[in-house]
């Protein structure tokens, strides 16, 4: 039961990040989608994602959201490779939205993100720890 739940935040997460990753790539940057958000969210918001396209950043971003999106899909290391990949791409997209934006919709979004890919590394944690946090061995030839 608990690895359906697994398959089907995986399936979520890969659905939103594709979609993500084809808007920045594909789609034409279109400024007034935010407009709807404009009363609610800081203006300084606008202006730094502006910035971010402008520069060309938002095209990786969204290259490794398409990338994320897609390895999510595929099984075992693929998936766990994607997880903790989405970790500092969801903290990085979280605290875009606590110090610019400031929209409460965003944060709590981005928020629900970040959990629920912690969940599907959870569940993989005996996977992860072994590599990542792997003991270091001491010498005791000196």
């Amino acid at each position: 039961m608990k690895s359906i739940a697994i398959i089907v935040i995986r399936i979520l997460l890969a659905i939103i990040f594709v979609w993500a990753g084809i808007e920045k790539l594909f789609l034409p940057y279109n400024p007034s989608v935010f407009q709807s958000d404009y009363d609610m969210t800081n203006p300084i918001f606008f202006e730094f994602y502006d910035l971010l396209q402008n520069a060309g950043y938002l095209l990786f971003v969204g290259f490794f959201q398409l990338v994320c999106g897609v390895l999510l899909v595929l099984e075992n290391r693929f998936y766990l490779l994607a997880s903790i990949m989405l970790v500092p791409l969801l903290l990085c997209l979280l605290m875009t939205h606590v110090f610019f934006s400031k929209y409460l919709a965003f944060i709590l979004f981005d928020s629900t993100l970040f959990l629920l890919n912690a969940l599907v590394l959870a569940y993989r944690y005996s996977d992860w720890k072994n590599i990542l946090l792997k003991p270091k061995k001491v010498s005791l030839n000196t």
